[in-house]
């Protein structure tokens, strides 16, 4: 077989390996990084196509025959290596197949991956899945795929193995071959789904590239520290063993044992429980709240003991490759807005509220790391209340920065507000976010200390929308007013959300807007409250909602929509353009001022809604279509498409309307405005090592300034002129959560 002799192309190409260490779905699995880099990860087989040619495959288990001369010229001479995931296929050539054959090195810039393509245009990342959400006639080899997992890991020795004579492999000729077969099917699978999907945008493909190049440098773990509060939370967790054996009879001996506590409080308590997860034990806790009641003591045990430090310490020692960074932690285009989700140790999912703050965190690592675990575990009580909710608050600090360098840590301001006000052109609100964005300087040049902040030229905006509703300025409104009747209905109400929205996003602050309703009535005026009194007579009195916290909640969303007309013009624009689209294919329909756009176009034989962003990119909706729907006594047409669930992960058909399509413009808009900051910073010498939701983790040198880190994260492109970003952030030797 020799190479084709045509201009560079596609060469497609999938590998087959096994190796000791765990790795994909399995327990304690490791990055592709680790995996890799394992003295006993080997490879099975590969199989690859140039093009349209025919798929050949080489198989090192089974003949002689050295790695192909044509694959490698392929890869000298320019051709891109297509793969499904292809960071694994990356990283098996260049930390397996480098050393060990001498192969040349293959730059992330010569790979295409058809499973990121595929998350691009929101179909499942799966390659059985999307070629089934692109109605490809490809049908998936259910029994290879069984056998590859069983040929992936060693086997269990048979009893008359010899129990040192190292793995027990499946490794015999017909499984092999059966394997290579499995293999070629995938790279035919893979080939047909690159020729129906969307090739990357030149945007796209600068993101794909920046988040990879994230991925590979990782971040740098406290080993030492790690293993430290491992030591302290299996004291405690010992404790709270002990403590369990005795309050049940030695029914329960550890926190983990759930289908035992749940035994226990039926059969002794008389409680039927369901779960035992966070949402279950918080409730429970609810209804039998005596703190001298046995089963109120084992709940807050169950409660402490799953706090995210216990799951979370454990994989950041396994995560953590020989030079102890942990690579490989957030996935491209891990939603369908374009945002970016978590992988190994799952980053985006750190404690956010709550907790210790950062200082007192920092005393908390003094004392792991200067008493042993039984002494540090009782001190840690003694000075900070529950160990695993101090630990828990630690969980950032375990991420440093390397030596001779510092973490420059900035997140954007309410990006999501702001957006939202530049789609809706919201003038007063825009200028509300610049001027709290005016820093106040002295005499000097200097900044004007005030508390923990400084002085600005206007207040927040959560105590604007705040005063607002309580008829006061901004001034007048405390800490706890600008939370409850400012931030929830900032993040409750601005997408379309209504008295429902608004009473879930209360619950997560402890808000009761029936406390309220005597200061709402007084500070909305009759013509508000008249609106509220009439929407409970025709909607809320059925909702089985307690009409004071339905009134209250149902006022605050009339003022808040009255006082935002832009943004509630946009959810209606957003929906009738994307009616519109679907209606007429090949054609867009502007919306926002032109910022915005949608579209309809019929890609491999399926349809697909297209969300056109201000910078150009392209947020996709599969099998779109309008179905009649009657509402509220009228027919009208409603968009329903599929897509991937955020919780189940499967491809399931789903339906939308304008306050989410809106939503999605701004998400998707909040994640190009981080890129194109993250480009900046990259630009700069901030080598960005995390992202964690609105936030960027860099590495840099320790004399380099926070405002030009801010400064640069905010810079605004061409697309966004007028957008009112800000960024505020720190330097240290440890990530945390500010403020």
């Amino acid at each position: 077989m020799s190479q084709p002799s045509s201009a560079p192309g596609t060469l497609h190409l999938d590998f087959e390996t096994r190796s000791t260490v765990p790795f994909g779905r399995s327990k304690g699995a490791v990055t592709a990084y680790q995996y890799a880099h394992h003295p006993e990860t080997e490879v099975l087989c590969m199989s690859y196509a140039f093009g349209d040619g025919p798929v050949y495959r080489w198989d090192p288990f089974l003949t002689d025959e050295p790695f192909p001369d044509a694959v490698v010229r392929a890869i000298d001479a320019g051709w891109i290596l297509a793969g499904h995931n292809v960071s694994f296929e990356w990283c098996i050539w260049n930390f397996l197949l480098v050393p060990r054959l001498g192969l040349p090195e293959l730059p992330i810039e010569q790979t295409d991956d058809t499973a990121a393509r595929a998350a691009i245009m929101a179909l499942p990342r799966s390659l059985e899945e999307a070629c089934k959400a692109m109605r490809l006639p490809i049908q998936k080899d259910k029994e290879g795929s069984r056998l590859m997992m069983q040929m992936a890991k060693p086997r269990k020795a048979r009893k008359t193995e010899d129990p040192d004579a190292g793995p027990y492999w499946f490794e015999d000729e017909e499984r092999l071959l059966r394997l290579g077969r499995y293999c070629d099917q995938d790279v035919e699978a893979e080939r047909a789904l690159d020729k129906v999907l969307v090739p990357m945008s030149a945007l796209n493909r600068r993101d794909f590239l920046l988040v990879h190049a994230a991925n590979m440098r990782g971040v740098e773990v406290d080993v030492a520290l790690a293993q430290r509060a491992q030591g302290v939370m299996d004291v405690v967790e010992r404790r709270y063993g002990d403590e369990l054996s005795g309050l049940t009879g030695f029914r329960v001996t550890s926190p983990t044992e759930i289908a035992g506590i749940k035994q226990w409080m039926e059969e002794v308590h008389g409680v039927t429980v369901d779960s035992l997860d966070k949402p279950s034990v918080i409730r429970l806790l609810d209804e039998h709240p005596d703190p001298e009641s046995a089963i109120n003591r084992v709940l807050h045990i169950r409660q402490e003991a799953g706090k995210s430090s216990v799951a979370k310490l454990q994989r950041f020692l396994e995560l953590a490759h020989h030079d102890g960074r942990m690579r490989e932690n957030f996935m491209f285009h891990g939603a369908s807005t374009g945002r970016l989700s978590g992988k190994g140790a799952q980053m985006q999912n750190l404690p956010s509220r709550g907790g210790l703050p950062w200082q007192q965190a920092e005393r908390v690592i003094d004392l792991l790391m200067t008493y042993p675990p039984e002494a540090a575990a009782d001190t840690i009580e003694l000075l900070f209340g529950h160990v695993p909710e101090a630990l828990s608050s630690c969980l950032r600090a375990h991420l440093k920065a390397r030596r001779d360098r510092a973490l420059y840590v900035a997140d954007f301001s309410n990006i999501e507000g702001r957006v939202a006000a530049w789609f809706g052109d919201e003038h007063w609100k825009m200028q509300a976010f610049r001027d709290y964005d005016t820093l106040l300087l002295d005499g000097n040049g200097d900044r004007i200390p005030d508390g923990n902040d400084f002085l600005r030229k206007g207040p927040d905006l959560y105590k604007v929308t705040a005063a607002q509703i309580l008829g006061l300025t901004p001034e007048q409104v405390d800490k706890v007013q600008r939370n409850i009747l400012g931030k929830v209905p900032e993040l409750a109400l601005g997408f379309g959300g209504g008295v429902g929205a608004f009473v879930s996003m209360g619950k997560n602050f402890g808000v009761q807007m029936a406390d309220y309703w005597p200061i709402i009535q007084a500070a909305l005026g009759d013509e508000v409250i008249q609106a509220a009194g009439e929407h409970w007579d025709l909607f809320g009195s059925r909702s089985g909602s307690q009409i004071e916290e339905w009134l209250a909640s149902e006022a605050v969303k009339i003022a808040w929509r009255a006082r935002h007309p832009g943004i509630v013009r946009c959810w209606r624009d957003a929906e009738d353009c994307a009616i519109k689209a679907l209606e007429h294919p090949g054609k867009w329909f502007p919306f926002a001022h032109g910022k915005l756009a949608f579209g309809a176009k019929r890609i491999g034989g399926v349809n697909f809604l297209i969300q056109r962003m201000p910078n150009g990119r392209r947020i996709y909706k599969a099998h779109a279509k309008l179905t009649s729907v009657k509402k509220f006594g009228r027919e009208r047409f409603e968009v329903h498409y599929w897509g991937v669930d955020s919780i189940t992960r499967q491809f399931v058909p789903m339906s939308t309307y304008g306050g989410d399509l809106f939503q999605s413009c701004v998400q998707g808009t909040a994640y190009d405005l981080m890129m194109a900051g993250w480009e900046n910073v990259e630009r700069d010498d901030f080598e960005v090592i995390l992202s964690v939701h609105d936030e960027l983790v860099a590495e840099s040198h320790p004399d380099r300034s926070v405002a030009n880190f801010e400064a640069l994260m905010a810079e605004l492109p061409g697309w966004a002129a007028g957008c009112p970003v800000a960024a505020a952030g720190y330097a240290a030797d440890r990530y945390r959560k500010d403020g």
